[in-house]
């Protein structure tokens, strides 16, 4: 007998709740939805007791300020002792990697076959990763030119260099940091750059390469 998963959907359209809900029921009997939920409070847990007895959260689109920090939720789910399945809806490669580094174990794109999405649930109940071919491609396309990036790294960067840029003094002020600790970073990133073989010595050229990287928007 198969054992008996149970999962938590976190999507803000309720038409996909309610379409892969009925998928699971209709064609792995052994996936049971516990709970279907528009958003995921980091101060709580939306659907009781229900919710908290998840395996696996299978996330997909979120709202604004939460699909802003698809990171910080998934670290969220997993502190609450639920795996991850992140239902991939053209997010860019560093959100998806943010995604995976905070502990996500599997990601498909929300546009393939059920049928995949049920794998990811079931590799993700055991512990196992699971990534979608178009998934992995992806990521292998840019695994050569990628430096990593810590999250406060990440966050710094964004500020600094992103679609709003910020002088270091004002990114100092966002992050509680002097403007000394806000060098040092930039510092270290270009470094790392630099050790991989790629000259960002200049403004333009660090955004250039950060935004290929997939580290900007």
């Amino acid at each position: 007998m198969a054992t008996l998963t149970s999962v938590l959907l976190i999507d803000r359209h309720q038409l996909l709740i309610d379409s892969l809900s009925q998928w699971l029921l209709m064609n792995a009997p052994e996936i049971r939805v516990l709970a279907g939920t528009s958003s995921w409070s980091h101060d709580g847990i939306p659907q009781g007791d229900a919710a908290a007895k998840a395996d696996v959260a299978v996330v997909g689109e979120l709202h604004g300020s939460e699909a802003a920090n698809l990171a910080g939720i998934v670290s969220s789910l997993r502190e609450s002792g639920m795996q991850v399945v992140l239902l991939a809806d053209q997010q860019p490669v560093m959100v998806i990697n943010s995604a995976l580094d905070a502990g996500a174990l599997a990601v498909v794109p929300k546009s393939a076959d059920p049928g995949h999405t049920a794998a990811a649930i079931r590799a993700a109940a055991s512990g196992r990763r699971y990534l979608h071919p178009e998934i992995t491609g992806m990521l292998e396309s840019t695994a050569s030119t990628r430096v990593g990036l810590s999250v406060r790294e990440r966050r710094l960067v964004e500020l600094y260099l992103g679609p709003m840029p910020r002088s270091i003094r004002e990114v100092a002020d966002l992050l509680a940091i002097s403007e000394q600790t806000v060098k040092s970073h930039l510092y270290r990133v270009r470094q790392r750059y630099a050790a991989a073989g790629f000259n960002v010595g200049n403004i333009i050229s660090f955004q250039e390469q950060l935004r290929k990287d997939g580290w900007l928007g």
